[in-house]
């Protein structure tokens, strides 16, 4: 491998710039948790701004520096305002969609205004007054010279201001916790708009002086290959460490140049960018699910589903099939009275609709964005190319298609699913860049350029564009099918649930990895099937038949289509595709478009879909004469009782060992926090345990310990009498330890049954195959199971209601249908009664009683409303500091001198005031224990 100083000097001075790159993309990630992929865009906004001072106004080169870096700057601000806020309690993956239309606008917009810059004679300004010298063979120009000299004085500055300044300590506080900074007087917002506009800044500085060393049009430098290389760097330092994210983007320069010195070919550098990003993820330690997406998939769920009363209705019922039939009609005449070309556009928005379903997969479904489904789409094309050539059968050559893309994307979706959040977006996107510039052109890929072929299928040729039109609208007819029986089906609901709320959907024992992978593996069959069509449109294919710019309008299709709906990717196609095809547009026609779909993702995040709702909620209370939504009545509470039966027809009976749970020595500590620290505890068969304690106290970590969400770091657990100390949560729920959460957010966009299906897929899980295919015997079961247990607690109102349209007490009532229907032996319940209204409370003790003897489960219960939990509990545990400090029955916990020091400073009044405690006198002695609480506290105070 040849290694000179100059190269090395060269890769060094280049890695400053990636550098620095990496660092604002870290920068805005810190503040907002959002990935900017405008953030070359943003710095190119700056840097044609420069040109046009220096060579058209005159202006002197470092004042315009400064004018170009505040124009970047407010752009920034402007971005940030406009997607950061606007869509903040939108998913991520909606914002990252955002600034995708966002760098799409100010792309053409840089392209337009700078366009009178690009003719001959035009070369970019270099920084003036910088010294020219060589490193051996390397000439550093000006432009060289300012990369080496302003770059470390640009990190300097950025060091000092974010740890000496005011604003530096708030964008940093606001960074690490905008909750807790808020209550210390720092305006979050504010903050990360502050964040943005520095990000902005630095990136104008380094699109100004990559530009002059690129040779290339400033509205085409930054694209989505520069961004990679930030982004590289970004993820080595998981998007958070600014001094690693340099160092590392300095490295990356001299293994570029390096890479590039020792290859006769391109795309080399890609490779090893993708190589590097997915050792990276591939490394790095696993990272928790709770609070990465604190958005709600409820933006992007444009149609409510149907009440009970519209779906009895016939046409309402079967209104899909007939929507799919329409469509097919519709498409048929187009094919008779459409002109060739117009069918030739067709079958392109029909191959691009059906990658963009597999985007609604992996994005609607899911919830991870993938900004790679084209390139798989392009190793499925060139699949079904390489069978049909060596085969001549036409339908291996698809089948082909189909399993290569389901293998690829899974092999590009494991390695993101380690790390939490929106990695998958930045893997894919380093796939789809590799893709373009390396694998196509690879010889036994697609080399130069190779002439697919129409298809033959047996004797018929598909050889013109009207006959190839009719088969692309028929295949894209039966993926939108099978895409709608996925949704309909149990595997649809298990994949909206881990999108919803992952950890609710591992604690219903669904094997959260096992499904997503089935995802990627179904949308990369999608991606195959829809480039495999695509592909054979074409007269010849070659790599830039599959340009990485066309993945992200893909990704674009189907949300501005609507994730929400089946036919979201194909609205999507007709808007991207179809404008540009039959309305002829110049650059700032282009540029309007883009930003047409930008406020469209910024005011409907529900797509077209969204803007369609007032005529499908119209049809639909025309038809049904009902309305769309029906609410149940203002007062009505949720009436349990239980009077059903297993599914064997006998209630659960309780286990045959002593202890159902033991624990021994269990340890858990967070920094200097020991959360959890030397518990032991033994748990008998059908009791219910009472744990008590103030906050902070370690009980919550305790159940994470034993349900299985957090590994300790010393102990083990014993469950029916088998180590379970390694076995994961889903494992642990699917033996029958279950637990719930304080926060009872559930599912929000499924409905209460919906949800209950979700906990009946424990037992009897729905295959990829059935899914698709719509086999619905074991459904009809679980359905009929589902609507007995929603009756059974008194839901019936609310069946058909999202979850996250109930109060917080009927919330409730609908996760404890879902502990029902997971029929768990031990059941543990985090604070049931948190954030629900007095008269549901009153209930809640003997509802926990009877589903208790209806499983004949074992109940651990952690509450804080003493008298409450005295009225059905067995035995009580204190905690405190992580340990227990009280065990016994409720009476002597409630008395022991270490638990009233522990709640109420040693005044032992405040809880004697509460009196007997019994079921029938739940409510009167919680309100004098409350009233007891408040007289002692303000006597202390």
């Amino acid at each position: 491998m040849e290694v000179s100083a100059a190269g090395i000097a060269l890769g060094l001075i280049i890695g400053l710039t990636y550098g620095m790159l990496a660092v604002t993309l870290c920068l805005v990630y810190r503040s907002s948790r959002l990935i900017n992929f405008a953030q070359g865009e943003i710095g190119a906004l700056g840097a044609t701004f420069l040109a046009l001072a220096v060579l058209r106004w005159h202006i002197p080169y470092w004042v315009a520096l400064l004018l170009a870096m505040a124009v970047s700057a407010g752009g920034a601000a402007l971005v940030e305002a406009i997607v950061g806020r606007r869509l903040r309690k939108a998913p991520r993956v909606m914002g990252i969609i955002a600034t995708l239309g966002a760098a799409q606008f100010l792309l053409l917009f840089s392209a337009s205004i700078g366009s009178s810059l690009t003719g001959s004679g035009f070369s970019y300004p270099s920084p003036p007054g910088l010294p020219e010298f060589d490193i051996g063979s390397l000439r550093v120009t000006q432009a060289y010279s300012g990369m080496l000299i302003l770059m470390p004085i640009a990190l300097g500055v950025l060091i000092y201001f974010l740890r000496r300044s005011r604003f530096g300590l708030g964008i940093r506080a606001a960074a690490d916790d905008d909750q807790v900074a808020r209550l210390a007087g720092v305006p979050a917002a504010r903050m990360s708009m502050i964040a943005w506009m520095v990000a902005g800044a630095l990136a104008a500085l380094s699109a100004v002086l990559v530009f002059p060393t690129r040779g290339l049009n400033p509205a085409e430098s930054l694209g989505p290959a520069l961004l990679l290389r930030g982004l590289a760097p970004a993820v080595i330092a998981r998007m958070t460490d600014l001094r690693v994210a340099f160092a590392a983007g300095v490295v990356l320069g001299v293994v570029e140049v390096t890479v590039n010195l020792n290859t006769t070919s391109g795309g080399y550098v890609e490779l090893v960018l993708f190589a590097v990003i997915l050792g990276t993820l591939l490394t790095q330690r696993r990272t928790r699910a709770r609070g990465e997406e604190s958005g709600s998939w409820t933006a992007v769920e444009p149609w409510p589903p149907l009440p009970k009363r519209a779906r009895r209705v016939w046409l309402l019922r079967h209104a899909g099939s007939l929507g799919l039939v329409l469509l097919g009609t519709l498409g048929v005449l187009i094919a008779l009275f459409g002109t060739n070309r117009t069918a030739a556009v067709f079958v392109s928005i029909f191959g691009l609709a059906i990658v963009g379903i597999s985007v609604g997969v992996v994005t609607g479904l899911s919830g991870q964005l993938s900004l790679g489904q084209l390139a798989i789409a392009a190793i499925g094309a060139t699949v079904s190319y390489h069978v049909t050539y060596n085969t001549g059968n036409f339908v291996l050559g698809f089948g082909g298609a189909l399993l290569v893309g389901a293998l690829a994307s899974t092999a590009i979706g494991i390695p993101a699913l380690r790390i939490k959040g929106l990695m998958l977006a930045v893997t894919t996107l380093s796939f789809a860049l590799m893709a373009q510039s390396w694998l196509l052109p690879q010889p036994w890929m697609l080399g130069g350029g190779v002439r697919p072929g129409r298809p033959i299928i047996g004797s018929f040729m598909f050889d013109t564009g009207r006959r190839y039109y009719m088969l692309g609208l028929g295949v894209m007819l039966v993926a939108m099918l099978l895409y709608r029986n996925l949704k309909r089906s149990g595997l649809g609901r298990v994949l909206v649930a881990l999108r919803d709320n992952e950890d609710a959907a591992r604690a219903c024992g669904i094997p959260a990895i096992r499904r997503k992978i089935q995802a990627f593996a179904i949308a990369g069959a999608f991606a195959g099937i829809g480039g495999a069509l695509y592909g054979h449109s074409f007269a010849s294919i070659s790599m830039s038949t599959f340009p990485a710019r066309a993945s992200i309008d893909v990704a674009a299709m189907a949300v501005l289509g609507g994730l929400g709906i089946v036919a979201g990717p194909l609205l999507g196609a007709l808007y991207i595709v179809g404008i540009p095809a039959f309305v002829p547009l110049d650059s700032a026609g282009l540029a309007a478009s883009s930003l047409g779909w930008l406020i469209l993702i910024l005011y409907f995040p529900g797509g077209l879909a969204q803007l369609l709702r007032p005529l499908r909620d119209r049809f639909v209370t025309a038809i049904a004469r009902v309305a769309v939504t029906e609410a149940p009545p203002e007062d009505a509470l949720p009436r349990p009782s239980l009077l059903l039966s297993a599914p064997d027809g006998q209630l659960t009976q309780p286990p045959s060992v002593e202890f159902i749970l033991e624990c021994c020595e269990l340890r858990k500590a967070y920094g200097g926090v020991h959360a959890v620290d030397d518990v032991t505890l033994r748990m008998r068969s059908n009791e219910i345990l009472g744990i008590i304690g103030p906050n902070g106290a370690g009980k919550t970590t305790l159940f994470e310990v034993l349900s299985g969400f957090t590994a300790p770091d010393a102990g083990r657990v014993v469950y029916l009498g088998r180590d379970v100390t390694k076995a994961v949560a889903e494992e642990r729920a699917r033996r029958g330890l279950v637990r719930s959460f304080q926060a009872s957010t559930l599912f929000p966009t499924l409905t209460v049954t919906e949800s209950v299906l979700v906990a009946l897929e424990r037992a009897k899980p729905t295959g990829v195959a059935s899914a698709m295919l719509s086999l619905s015997r074991s459904e009809r079961k679980k359905e009929q199971r589902a609507h007995d247990i929603v009756e059974s607690l008194g839901l019936g109102h609310w069946a058909d209601l999202q979850v996250r349209e109930l109060s917080t007490g009927t919330r409730r009532v609908a996760e404890l249908a879902c502990l029902v229907a997971l029929e768990p032996k031990l059941l543990l319940l985090d604070e049931p009664s948190a954030g629900i209204a007095q008269r549901e409370a009153e209930a809640l003790g003997p509802l926990l009683v009877m589903i208790k003897d209806y499983l004949g489960a074992t109940l651990a219960v952690i509450e804080h409303d003493l008298p409450l939990l005295s009225s059905f509990a067995d035995r009580f545990i204190a905690m405190e500091s992580g340990r227990i400090i009280a065990d016994g029955s409720p009476e002597e916990v409630r008395h022991d001198p270490a638990v009233l020091e522990s709640y109420l400073g040693g005044y032992a009044p405040a809880i004697d005031r509460s009196g007997e405690i019994s079921n029938g006198g739940a409510s009167k002695t919680r309100r004098r224990s409350k009233a007891g609480v408040r007289k002692t506290t303000r006597g202390r105070s």
